[in-house]
């Protein structure tokens, strides 16, 4: 597997996978510095968004592809120090280093180098595998610590990283996180999964059990320069305010809407109930006319009874009359 078919993959940019995550701490139509984009599965989504996308990256596929997006491309290497001169002295809105530090000899040089190309509202975004991840802790607790293709255990590999030593790290080098979010992914859809299943129920739970964290995959953290964090708060503070007053304001054209329906709904109940009550008026006035008529039935019945049973006795009388007459 070359590298260039190792970071080349596809997800749904609305969804919630952790590209996506990523990709949403990026403020649309600014200027990223993009490291490390290999096949620039990112970066596409970056120049969807509007974004003005500069990208450094020294693997010489993953460059062609690059190029033939119309990004500015530096062909460098970030563990040479000299890298940031290409820049000329550029800054940008954001930065995004996922996946890329612990691939690097001395990470902590290129985040002091990024405090120099980050304007000072803009952010970093970092993503790292997290070592403390279950399923290399049971390898360990097997005497396995072997490396792959891809994954935690990465050949390519030189750092590691848990979610303390990033924030460490992040802080030595005078960045001050301020957002986290992690990518928890399942024992069973791990490339640890058979290792997890082999090992005894008696040492899996201990693990669960004292790490909350035990299936975070990935870490991520938004960090900003510590001396400019007091004005990036201010700022990120008043496109919060912003966007919440947006929010308010669709909240309110909503109710104002739904408010509206309401009082039409009122009205068509109000006359729904108007005439429901007429309906109910006359029916009650045709049961009463039907129990007017039921009563004259039984009257008429009962007379008619009365009047069979006298026509009866009178044919009986006649007869009576006729014998006698006829001597019978």
């Amino acid at each position: 597997m070359s590298n260039i078919e190792r970071y080349d993959y596809a997800f749904d940019i609305d969804g919630d996978s952790w590209p996506a995550r990523l990709l949403r701490n990026v403020p649309p139509a600014c200027s990223v510095l993009e490291l490390g984009p290999g096949a620039g599965v990112m970066t596409k989504v970056l120049l969807g968004r509007g974004c003005q996308v500069t990208v450094v990256e020294n693997d010489p596929e993953a460059l062609k592809i690059l190029q033939s997006m119309g990004v500015h491309v530096m062909d460098a290497n970030l563990d040479h120090p000299d890298w940031v001169q290409q820049l000329g002295g550029r800054r940008f809105d954001a930065i995004l280093a996922c996946d890329v530090l612990e691939h690097l000899q001395q990470p902590e040089r290129v985040l002091q180098t990024l405090k120099d190309v980050v304007e000072p509202t803009g952010r970093l975004v970092v993503s790292l595998p997290n070592v403390a991840y279950a399923g290399v802790i049971a390898s360990l607790c097997s005497g396995l610590f072997d490396y792959t293709d891809k994954g935690l255990l990465d050949r390519t590999h030189l750092r590691f990283f848990t979610r303390r030593s990033i924030e460490k790290t992040m802080l030595d080098c005078g960045w001050r996180p301020h957002a986290w979010d992690a990518n928890r992914v399942p024992l069973s859809h791990s490339e640890f999964a058979w290792i997890w299943d082999a090992l005894p129920g008696a040492l899996r739970q201990p693990l669960i059990a004292a790490n909350p964290d035990f299936d975070v995959y990935q870490w991520m953290v938004v960090v900003a320069p510590a001396v400019d964090a007091r004005h990036w708060e201010i700022v990120n503070m008043r496109s919060d305010l912003d966007r919440m007053q947006t929010q308010l304001q669709s909240l309110q054209l909503l109710h104002d809407a739904e408010h509206n329906s309401l009082l039409e709904h009122q009205k068509a109940f109000g006359e729904a109930r108007q005439i429901i009550a007429k309906f109910e008026k006359k029916i009650s006035e045709l049961e009463h006319g039907v129990t007017q008529l039921s009563a004259e039935k039984q009257a008429l019945e009962s007379d008619l009874n009365l009047a069979q049973q006298h026509l009866n006795r009178m044919r009986r009388s006649w007869k009576a009359r006729l014998k006698s007459i006829l001597g019978m």
